[in-house]
């Protein structure tokens, strides 16, 4: 039977709900081939199913993860479908929409935007699918294949694993705990799809160790697939195409990982040329530029603001051409209501004055090229790179900025809702971006590099903010914030999925600093982070700290977040340093699933009530893993006792630094229920003050519940993963699961990329 080497493209984007962004499956006569998640920036999505030639086939686009969060509508824009290099509008008369269920039932007429789950199907005739031209494989060509990876050791044996090109070993490797880029070079037939497979073969738990393979990248002669992209999947146990699921970072199994990888990934001239005397440097090839989904106004380096702006380049005549400028383009768009992007090619802007935006500018994008590097240099004379005072629905996306000025701003937004900060790169200068009375704002897929002050702040009156998924290294290099990501006088503010290095103080904070409650700060969640080495420059601070001098219940969520490295500029002084941190009457807050490993201290309760502290894992902290503290002194006054504290339900392991320090009345908190390891039963790593034990101060584990704490509390193995290489994740036949112990998404912290 002949067979249709048709690619599938699918341009889409989409709009995200509670930091999750829409999720799409293609599938071709009902059977998946792939799946998506498109983020707010247009993409190409690309499918290589193998279907049989000269035969009509039902290409569907379904849509299943429609929902509606704290007012944000999750959609699914489709803006084009490729078939074999024809292009298909969603509206186009071969197009449906099929809502709901796959069913024929709720069919419409096509169309772009998806604001119910269903599915678009594209009718597509058998002159969209001819056979496959015969390959010319050319043998002899050098192809390399880099996987980045790491593991996880049991038994003190890494995870092993081969790399095949269509069934055949050409290397393998030993994965340590630290990732590494592994390299291997074959020769591979030229312009011929190949699966190239990265197989897990060692697969073991020991002594509550589980060995696994995590696999960050696979690059085929330099385009690089992600694990879980549409292109790789995962046959588990054997090579056989029997038990295949999506691909995935973290093979917890032995099995494969698969890149289905075109034919474009091994070109034709991959030959090793044979060498001459003065060979001919091969010329650097130009980058691929996805052309922009809609229409738009263009500025490049090479452009002129004379000119009409609404071309890529230059014409041949030099006639027209893009402009030269961010405030023309802003003009452009201010005078033609049909266009409101503006499209920044790559090279360097040296900006001399803000580009201010205003409520006439409300809906507007500016938008990098492609994958043109288009960088804005800022400048002594603007402290501020972009401004917005009025303008609603701003998007800024795909852009670089660097060289600003250490007390200014990148981005600055004043009553400015819904601007959407997105996939930009920001180094140094001042606060990277901030936003002030902008409410249902989005800071989304960035990379922050030594900004001088907070890399995000969102300040009073921006409600139902979301900052997801940036990578935030070493902020307030300038000395002139204390926090990555500083939350303040902003309710339902949403932290997810973010992965913050090296702060000088805190990583995340959040909460009001006013005692009349001028800044109050409300449920905010903070989930899926990962912090990395905070509070390097204080002796107070911690890795997420919440503040809450309004003193009333917060209603604040901190769950499933991994915080480790939280030290002092004193580590072996009079430090105030915590992985999580619930400073100043925080109170009416959920800390859950977190783990909280290799800090100064565990997790820290000064002040405050109603505070649930259940299901984390605390390990390897050197000073107390909890701590609890009435006495809260600042400005001269005192607030509210501590009281209805509940910790219960945490795996608390003892083998650094001590177990519980309470300072302040026995009840400051009810601790019971708890699982503890590594403790020393005959040693004395409880303290409280004032004395409630028999033996003083200080006791030993019997000595604290005969005082009344820890009823209920057991001393057992929870087999951790490897905790002699910080790795404090629990296995999968931990006791602890038995007991109520609910499993905790490791894979899902930090970036979602």
């Amino acid at each position: 039977m002949a067979t249709s080497a048709s690619k599938i493209v699918v341009n889409a984007q989409g709009k995200a709900a509670g930091g999750v962004n829409a999720h799409f499956t293609l599938l071709v006569d009902g059977k998946k081939v792939g799946e998506g998640t498109a983020g707010t920036t247009a993409k190409d999505f690309v499918f290589t199913p193998v279907l049989t030639a000269d035969a009509a086939h039902k290409v569907q686009i379904r849509y299943d993860n429609d929902a509606v969060i704290d007012g944000q509508d999750r959609s699914l824009t489709v803006n084009s479908i490729s078939i074999g290099g024809k292009t298909i509008a969603p509206t186009a008369g071969i197009v449906s929409y099929d809502k709901g269920a796959l069913d024929g039932r709720d069919v419409a007429a096509g169309q772009s935007n998806l604001w119910w789950n269903g599915t678009l199907v594209v009718a597509a005739d058998k002159s969209y699918f001819p056979a496959a031209a015969a390959p010319v494989a050319t043998t002899g060509g050098k192809d390399t294949i880099v996987v980045n990876a790491s593991g996880t050791p049991a038994g003190g044996v890494n995870a092993h694993f081969k790399v095949l090109v269509d069934g055949k070993q050409i290397g393998e490797g030993t994965a340590g705990t630290t990732a590494k880029t592994f390299t291997f070079t074959t020769d591979a037939a030229d312009r011929v799809a190949h699966k190239v497979q990265i197989q897990y073969d060692n697969d073991a738990v020991i002594d509550g160790q589980d060995r696994s393979l995590n696999v960050n990248s696979i690059t085929i002669n330099g385009h690089s697939y992600g694990p879980t992209g549409s292109a790789v999947s995962y046959d588990k146990g054997a090579l056989d195409g029997k038990d295949v699921i999506a691909g995935q970072k973290g093979m917890w199994w032995n099995g494969t990982l698969v890149v289905n990888a075109p034919a474009s990934d091994f070109p034709a001239g991959t030959t090793t040329p044979t060498p001459t005397p003065t060979p001919t440097p091969t010329p650097t090839p130009a980058p691929t530029v996805p052309s922009p989904t809609e229409p738009g106004f263009y500025v490049a380096r090479n452009g002129n603001d004379s000119w009409s702006g609404k071309l890529a380049a230059p014409n041949a005549a030099g006639t027209d051409g893009p402009f030269a400028s961010l405030q023309k383009a802003q003009a452009a768009m201010r005078a033609d209501p049909t266009i409101d992007t503006t499209y920044v090619r790559g090279g360097d802007y040296y900006l001399k004055n803000v580009v201010w935006m205003d409520g006439q500018d409300s809906g507007v994008t500016f938008s990098g090229y492609g994958n043109e590097k288009a960088v804005i240099h800022g400048s002594a004379q603007a402290s501020v790179s972009f401004g917005l005072g009025g303008a609603k629905n701003v998007t800024i996306e795909g852009l670089t900025f660097t060289d600003g000025v250490a007390s200014g701003h990148y981005v600055y937004a004043d009553n400015a809702a819904g601007l959407t900060f997105a996939n930009n790169v920001v180094t140094g200068g001042g606060y990277g971006i901030t936003v002030q009375n902008s409410a249902n704002s989005k800071v989304i897929g960035n990379q922050f590099d030594r900004t001088g002050a907070e890399a995000v702040f969102v300040k009073a009156g921006s409600n139902a903010t979301i900052v997801s998924d940036n990578l935030i290294r070493h902020p307030n290099a300038a000395d002139r914030g204390d926090a990555g990501i500083w939350v303040n006088g902003s309710s339902d503010v949403k932290i997810t999925h973010n992965q913050i290095e090296d702060s000088p103080e805190k990583a995340i904070a959040v909460g009001s600093v006013q005692t009349d409650g001028s800044d109050a700060t409300y449920r905010a969640t903070i989930a899926f982070n990962k912090v990395i080495d905070a509070n390097l420059d204080s002796n107070d601070g911690g890795g997420i700290y919440l503040i809450n001098r309004q003193q009333d219940l917060t209603g604040h969520t901190v769950v499933n977040n991994d915080v480790s490295g939280t030290t002092a500029t004193n580590p072996s002084g009079d430090v105030a340093s915590w992985g999580i941190y619930l400073d100043d009457w925080t109170s009416g807050a959920t800390v859950k699933g977190n783990v909280v490993h290799d800090n100064i201290g565990g997790v820290f309760l000064h002040g405050g009530w109603n505070n649930s502290v259940t299901e984390n894992v605390i390990a390897g902290n050197s000073g107390a893993q909890i701590g609890l503290q009435q006495d809260v002194a600042w400005g001269g006054w005192k607030g509210k006792a501590m009281s209805g504290n509940d910790i219960s339900g945490n795996v608390i392991d003892v083998r650094e630094g001590t177990a519980v320090h309470i300072y302040g009345p026995a009840g400051v908190g009810n601790i019971h229920n708890n699982f503890y390891s590594s403790l020393n039963t005959a040693g004395k790593e409880f303290d409280a003050w004032p004395q409630v034990m028999s033996s003083g101060a200080w006791g030993t584990l019997s000595n604290w519940q005969a005082a009344g704490y820890d009823k209920g509390s057991v001393i057992l193995n929870p087999g951790f993963a490897n905790p002699g290489a910080d790795d404090f994740s629990l296995s999968a036949n931990s006791p602890v699961f038995g007991l109520g112990f609910d499993h905790i998404a490791y894979g899902d912290i930090g970036l979602l990329g």
